[in-house]
């Protein structure tokens, strides 16, 4: 390769943490990376999606499952146990040209093949096998340093009653937004296309093996300062209200209460700036407003909205 590359060595399951690392990673280093990591249940939502609408954040929260927001575009994913996350950082010369789905999946697709997976490039930058989606992936470039993420997942046998319930739509409520929107697709574990599945950690150190021969990687070990920056971005981004949920772009929600009634609200960065009711007092509409758009808010004048 023209340029080295390093495999990050680390091993945090939290969500927060390694999406922190993949931003820390995309602006601060000028290495070629490579970075696999499993996180705790989360749901990711894309940088300019709804995460109101995108999951079903009060499901999450009762099932110890995380929301959070990623630096790059694109629609929801799910993270959790039995899901492999692998990310790609590579420099570049000419920013324009650093989107590339297909070339940065090359590697992914030839491992799943060598071991028997028949794997194949969706155009809708997923991939495939026998028509269902075992992987999604979205890609940021970073244009200040020619640099280009590209992350994606692995389902290899992860929870999919979870990922369905946490990403289910509301019946209850409508959203009327520019913000991106998921397309559903159909999906399976890669253990369901094995002949003799074997377990999550051997598929996690094959990928390991196999992409740090095809890169000729050497080991980077994430040193204490890199960890105090990480955290810091935890702290002041990644891991806020503020970010995962408030970011999402203004959105327009009617909220049905009843069979005879609705609130219809406006909300930006997270926060109610607007209530109205045909049934409810302008009193009871107006403590909404100022307040964060959450099943608490709601509760505080009486209303019971699940999020």
């Amino acid at each position: 390769m023209s340029q080295p590359f390093i495999f990050i060595e680390h091993h945090s399951k939290n969500p927060f943490f390694n999406l922190a690392a993949e931003s820390y990673l995309l602006h601060e280093f000028d290495e070629n990376i490579i970075f696999l990591y499993v996180n705790e249940p989360a749901v990711v939502v894309g940088k300019h999606q709804n995460a109101f609408e995108e999951c079903q954040v009060e499901y999450c929260k009762e099932n110890g499952i995380h929301v959070a927001r990623r630096l790059s575009g694109g629609g929801t994913v799910f993270h959790g146990p039995g899901n492999l996350n692998f990310c790609f950082i590579k420099n570049g010369t000419d920013a324009s040209k650093l989107i590339d789905f297909k070339r940065h999946l090359e590697p992914v697709i030839q491992f799943l093949h060598s071991i028997g997976i028949p794997a194949e490039y969706s155009g809708r930058n997923d991939i495939l096998v026998d028509g269902y989606k075992i992987s999604g992936n979205a890609e940021h470039v970073y244009s200040k340093k020619k640099r280009v993420i590209h992350h994606g997942t692995l389902l290899y046998d992860a929870d999919l009653d979870s990922l369905r319930s946490s990403i289910a739509p509301k019946d209850h409520i409508t959203f009327e937004t520019h913000a991106v929107k998921s397309v559903r697709s159909k999906v399976k574990n890669i253990t369901a296309f094995l002949i003799q599945p074997f377990d999550f950690k051997s598929f996690n150190d094959q990928l390991r093996r196999f992409l740090s021969a095809h890169y000729a990687a050497n080991t980077y070990k994430l040193n204490t300062a890199d960890l105090d920056a990480i955290n810091a971005l935890i702290d002041t981004k990644f891991g806020t209200w503020d970010w995962n949920l408030g970011y999402s772009p203004k959105f327009t929600s009617i909220v049905n209460l009843s069979d005879q009634d609705s609130l219809k609200l406006t909300v930006q960065k997270g926060i109610i700036t607007s209530a109205s009711s045909a049934s409810q007092q302008d009193s009871i509409t107006s403590l909404l407003i100022g307040k964060p758009f959450t099943k608490e808010t709601f509760a505080l004048t009486g209303f019971d909205v699940v999020i």
